[in-house]
């Protein structure tokens, strides 16, 4: 699925692990970091609110986790931009993923409410063949 065909039901947002894409899925958000070559990739956008306002510290240490993942604050007060790539069979699943982070990270967040969520189907880059850098240029 793509952004365009994101689900209108409930029954549609359940991922395969039985819990709503909107409020995560640790072992979704764990999967995608073993996931299979060849696996989709998903740009994610979360709009997510928090009871209290999160550190400026703590946004700043999730723009250096390991998984391209950040958190963003606009202008309003308690609402929070979770962002991130991610690899997943389909949409849902990259939802839960990335939303999963907040449930997997409970010390960057303790509570929130995801608002609107995006998931963009990213263009593959592999092309299969072997990278340049693999082979000598000057070789036979």
């Amino acid at each position: 699925m793509s952004e365009r065909s994101m689900p209108n039901d409930a029954a549609s947002w359940v991922c395969p692990h039985g819990q709503d894409a909107r409020r995560g899925c640790v072992t979704c958000y764990e999967e995608a970091s073993e996931a299979a070559p060849g696996t989709p990739s998903w740009e994610v956008a979360a709009w997510f609110t928090a009871p209290r306002p999160i550190p400026i510290r703590t946004l700043q240490d999730v723009h250096r986790h390991g998984r391209s993942f950040a958190i963003d604050q606009p202008s309003t007060p308690l609402v929070y931009l979770l962002t991130g790539r991610t690899s997943a069979p389909d949409s849902v699943q990259a939802v839960a993923g990335v939303v999963g982070f907040l449930l997997h990270n409970r010390h960057v967040v303790t509570g929130f409410t995801v608002t609107e969520t995006r998931a963009t189907l990213l263009p593959r880059t592999d092309t299969g063949g072997a990278r340049t850098t693999d082979t000598w240029l000057d070789a036979p």
